[in-house]
């Protein structure tokens, strides 16, 4: 559904609760963009089995290619794994689901469970198909509203 691609955009040009971590290593963009599943509508969260819930964060991980001109495009399938530790020491192993919505739309979704006010760290792992793993490592802060 288009509806995902369409609120990933609008976090980023509103810039509500959400930052954008990336990294760019062996010829790849790798975007992870945390954001409340609130976010989503009833019917998108229920199509791709995501629960909306204030204590739930989704982690959005795009991979995209880099082009000659240095820009980033182009979704790449990418195998997408980690977890996420909150400053009690507490981890999540994250699950990812892949949404491929066809033309070059490719995204991961992991659901991560979280307290108010919360500092969480988010260690990944994603292999691009046919590329050595990119390592993602950052800490977020999470509101609750």
């Amino acid at each position: 559904m288009r509806l995902i691609l369409l609120l990933m955009m609008s976090l980023a040009w509103h810039g509500a609760h959400a930052s954008t971590e990336v990294v760019r290593e062996n010829g790849f963009e790798v975007q992870v963009q945390p954001f409340p599943s609130t976010f989503l509508t009833q019917d998108v969260a229920q199509t791709y089995g995501f629960e909306r819930s204030r204590r739930q964060t989704l982690l959005n991980v795009v991979v995209l290619t880099i082009q000659a001109d240095g820009q980033a495009r182009g979704a790449v399938p990418a195998e997408v794994t980690g977890f996420a530790r909150n400053l009690l020491g507490q981890t999540q192993t994250l699950t990812f689901r892949e949404i491929d919505e066809g033309e070059g739309a490719i995204y991961y979704l992991a659901p991560v469970r979280v307290a108010s006010e919360e500092e969480i760290q988010i260690q990944l792992e994603v292999i691009p198909d046919g590329a050595r793993a990119i390592d993602v490592d950052f800490k977020h802060r999470v509101y609750v509203d």
